[in-house]
Order: structure tokens, then sequence, then C-alpha cells
């Protein structure tokens, strides 16, 4: 939370079972590390790797500015960004950074998206942004017309988003190509879901939108 604790808490009562004080804020949620380590980040500007089973500190991963989203994982790698206009990916057990990408002077406010080639993630600079998951280079980015706060929902034939222009997009993983876009008439910041048929997502202006069937036809 804002105070810069982290809590695990029972399901069943809502008992603490531990705390830890990461000693700055912290903005995103949580994450797992192969289901039995916690990961977050904040504005202390480290990645912290802590046992689900009693919060201890297992590795703390140290960044440029404060990570404002959250820490996306696949195995033992974690994938985050940070105020410094920079996306990483780093071991969560090591103590070097596997790779830093940067491409203008413009925060990520987006949570990164992850599927097996690569990391999509949004930027203030308008653009969805698709990064290499192994090497870390750009592969390609999509200009919007205005900053890209949401995340990404990624299937395997598409990746949608939102950006603040009011549109919702829908990109060809593979080459950044544009498969539809639909015009929902006020900002998107909120980051899509899917289920039941329907993608849903949230407008600036606190309109609930659905979309059935992955299709632009606004409900």
């Amino acid at each position: 939370g804002h105070d810069g604790v982290v809590r695990c808490r029972k399901i069943a009562d809502g008992a603490e079972v531990w705390s830890h004080d990461a000693g700055d804020q912290i903005n995103g949620s949580p994450g797992l590390v192969e289901g039995r380590f916690v990961v977050f980040g904040g504005c202390a500007s480290v990645v912290h790797i802590l046992d689900l089973a009693d919060g201890e500190v297992k590795n703390e991963v140290v960044t440029d500015a404060e990570v404002l989203s959250w820490v996306a994982t696949v195995g033992t790698t974690v994938y985050f960004a940070n105020y410094a206009n920079q996306l990483v990916a780093a071991d969560a057990f090591g103590d070097k950074l596997t790779w830093v990408y940067e491409d203008r002077d413009f925060p990520f406010f987006s949570n990164p998206a992850v599927d097996e080639e690569r990391v999509y993630i949004g930027s203030r600079d308008k653009h969805l942004h698709a990064v290499d998951r192994e090497s870390g280079q750009g592969a390609w980015k999509f200009k919007t017309g205005s900053r890209v706060d949401g995340s990404a929902l990624v299937f395997d034939d598409a990746v949608v988003f939102g950006s603040g222009d009011g549109r919702l997009y829908a990109l060809n993983p593979k080459d950044g190509a544009e498969i539809w876009r639909l015009d929902l008439g006020e900002g998107i910041a909120a980051s899509p879901a899917f289920a039941d048929g329907q993608l849903v997502i949230g407008g600036d202006d606190g309109t609930l939108f659905s979309i059935r069937g992955r299709k632009p036809e606004k409900q």
C-alpha cells in the first residue's frame, strides 16, 4: 500500500500471516514467481522478492527509478517498467539485469504483458511497444493518438489495448499491423479483460464497454 507495507493475510478470516516494510510507497499489485515467491515494486526503485510462506526477503532487484506498475513473471524472469522510461528484464534471484529497453523520454505507466516471444507495454509517448523477450530489442511499435497507460491483453492472434485517444485497438502480435479499431468516444486508461466471449473495458468518463466476440461491435 501507500504506507510502504505489503501484507499477507489468510483467505478464511483475514488474519495477518506476515508483513514487510518495503521502505517507500507501493503502487503496483504483487505477483508470484513459481507460485512460491511474492514479487512487487515501488517508489524505493527496488523490485522485492519475498518468500510467500513467511515474508523472508529472498532478493532485491535495484533499478534506476520508481516502479509504478505491477511485475510480470515467466519462470524466474521478471519484467517491469520504471519512471526512468525503461522496460527491464531480470532474474528474480540474480544480481544483474538481463536487459534494459529504452526508446524515448516518456515514462511507462502501463503493466507489461508477455507472450512466448515478446513483451508488450504502453507508453506516454502514444505508442504500444513490442520488445523481444530474450534480447530486449524493440520488435515494433504502434502509434495511437494519445498516451497508452492501460495494459495490453494478449491473445494468440491479437494484442488488444486502449488509448487516451478513445479507441480500442487490436494488432497482429507478429508485426504490429492493425487488425481493427473501435472508437469508444472517451479516453481509455484501463486495461481490457476477456471472459464469456466478451471483451470488457472501462472508459475515463465512467462507462463500462462490452465488445462481444473480440470484434469491434460495441454493446
